[in-house]
């Protein structure tokens, strides 16, 4: 079960750590976590109105996860 802040629905990533599968049970990379952390909380958000914004966020969402992999 994950912690979720009460009022906005947010997932802690200590959590994920802890219980790092998806919602069937199944066990998650960091990528497929980032990318699900991606998928709640960017598209249809200020960022994703916004080109450039969309753009710098999704690179370092992706030089996020090559950081990580290197460091596993």
């Amino acid at each position: 079960m994950a912690v979720e802040d009460a009022e906005e629905g947010l997932t802690f990533p200590e959590e994920m750590e802890r219980n790092p599968a998806t919602p069937g049970g199944r066990a998650c990379s960091i990528e497929q976590l980032i990318e699900r952390w991606w998928q709640d909380h960017f598209p249809g958000s200020a960022v994703a109105r916004d080109s450039q914004a969309w753009n710098t966020a999704h690179a370092a969402k992706e030089a996020l996860k090559r950081l990580l992999k290197g460091s596993i």
